[in-house]
């Protein structure tokens, strides 16, 4: 299952990208997390067909393109647990011509998980807790828990769960 799931993803990022390529759309980086992140990222596998990315403001133009996805989430980092810095420690998706696909750390997923901390996300956290570096997770927490531009209502769930989270794995 999970080659066929990761096929069919990487299948759909690729008729995005042929159709910016040939109507030349501009597109900013897309930033990818969530299941199908994980999947991508070749951090887990698991069934997901949706596809979560970052919402980076981006133009009415790139909407055609999303919209080549079938089912996908544009995540607000107002109300997504995101540490700042996360396009840095992002790694690109290679072999595509005018899409820039990047999926989000181990570290990055874990943390935007700690907001909705699900049975779902706990047993992804489970999996890629192992291929994660404790210390990364622990700064962006902070990161995440310092950040102004964040819904205080989510803050305040994130916060709870950051201490669950943080008692499981001894981080």
């Amino acid at each position: 299952m999970y080659s066929k799931n990761r096929e069919v993803l990487l299948t759909l990022l690729h008729d995005a990208d042929e159709y910016a390529t040939f109507k030349k759309i501009d597109c900013p980086p897309i930033y990818l997390l969530g299941g199908s992140g994980c999947i991508l990222g070749d951090y887990l596998d698991r069934a997901t067909l949706d596809i979560d990315f970052i919402d980076i403001n981006y133009s009415s133009t790139v909407g055609k393109v999303f919209r080549l996805f079938d089912r996908f989430d544009m995540l607000d980092t107002y109300v997504t647990p995101i540490a700042d810095g996360y396009e840095q420690r992002a790694k690109l998706l290679e072999g595509f011509t005018t899409l820039r696909y990047y999926v989000l750390s181990a570290e990055d997923i874990i943390v935007s998980k700690l907001g909705r901390y699900s049975v779902k996300d706990q047993d992804d956290i489970n999996h890629l807790i192992e291929k994660s570096d404790i210390e990364i997770i622990s700064s962006l927490i902070a990161n995440v828990i310092s950040r102004k531009d964040f819904s205080e209502r989510v803050k305040q769930a994130f916060v709870m769960n950051s201490r669950l989270f943080r008692e499981k794995y001894n981080v």
